[in-house]
């Protein structure tokens, strides 16, 4: 006898979180990190009148579920979150409830948190968490940088030329004080030069980055990441016209500084090996190691 599937509406209850299977990453998260912190860092970011906004923590996990699982586009994401049961519980939402909208998702995330600091804050308040629940151990860490292509048009790109200060570069102020000690150091009056730059009219703050593989307006994004279970512990994002080895040690002494990571061992590639970096990293404690492609 051929079955064949019922049309007949029915009525039942059920628990978002029991559909959730006891290993996914995502309760693993949930039942180790309370987002609640995120009210109080966002709270002088409305209004005490009007309309309820989205909530600032469901938005912060949609945000997360996006990096997580790669979704990088706000309208696919809107979608995902809508039909996938995981998503929905780990943001707050239960089957009733109505996804925000990507356009609203966006406009909440770029006008009422841009330049703000936010995102920063709670990323540390994370990355803190992470620490306090041992997720994070900080004995061995890798760091590397990464070209971000900008957002423009190739035709928006304008030579400029500026007034600059022509100086060392400043890694560390413990070094820096350190090398005036050495003999024979002159310290040299500030010298003005003309710099010609190439930025975009439509993103001033990209830079332009000239490889051997490559090249184009855009930013140099830092990352140090804890090996211990893969968690990054560290972004910070430049214009792509800087060194690497310039600005790592800058790059980790403000992890230190705003998590209290102890980075006992710290891997880098052949573009940092400069005595500079070397001898940063052994003022802070830190072994540094090398290696070539």
């Amino acid at each position: 006898m051929m079955g064949r599937k019922s049309k007949q509406l029915s009525m039942i209850m059920i628990d978002i979180e029991e559909l959730i299977p006891k290993d996914h990453l995502l309760r693993k998260i949930k039942e180790k990190l309370d987002f609640n912190f995120i009210y109080k860092e966002a709270k002088d970011y409305y209004s005490t009148i009007g309309r309820p906004s989205i909530d600032p923590v469901c938005l912060m996990k949609m945000l997360l579920v996006g990096y997580l699982y790669g979704i990088r586009s706000e309208r696919r994401l809107e979608e995902e979150i809508r039909l996938n049961m995981a998503y929905r519980w780990f943001c707050g939402f239960d089957l009733m409830d109505t996804i925000p909208d990507h356009s609203t998702f966006s406009q909440n995330r770029r006008r009422r948190f841009n330049d703000s600091g936010i995102f920063r804050q709670i990323f540390n308040r994370i990355v803190r968490a992470c620490i306090e629940n041992n997720i994070v151990s900080g004995e061995t860490a890798v760091c590397d940088g990464s070209f971000i292509p900008a957002n423009v048009s190739w035709n928006s790109r304008v030579e400029i030329t500026r007034l600059v200060e022509k100086s060392t570069v400043k890694y560390l102020d413990s070094l820096d004080e350190e090398l005036k000690t050495i003999k024979g150091y002159i310290d040299v009056a500030p010298i003005i030069v003309e710099k010609k730059e190439l930025k975009s009219t439509t993103d001033k703050e990209c830079g332009y980055i000239h490889q051997d593989i490559k090249k184009g307006l855009g930013y140099l994004a830092e990352m140090t990441v804890d090996t211990a279970n893969g968690i990054i512990t560290g972004v910070d994002c430049y214009p792509a016209n800087q060194r690497e080895s310039d600005i790592v040690l800058k790059h980790v002494e403000k992890q230190i500084k705003d998590n209290g990571l102890n980075i006992r061992k710290l891997c880098l590639d052949a573009g940092y090996d400069v005595g500079a970096v070397h001898r940063g990293l052994e003022i802070m404690g830190i072994t540094g190691y090398t290696y070539g492609i």
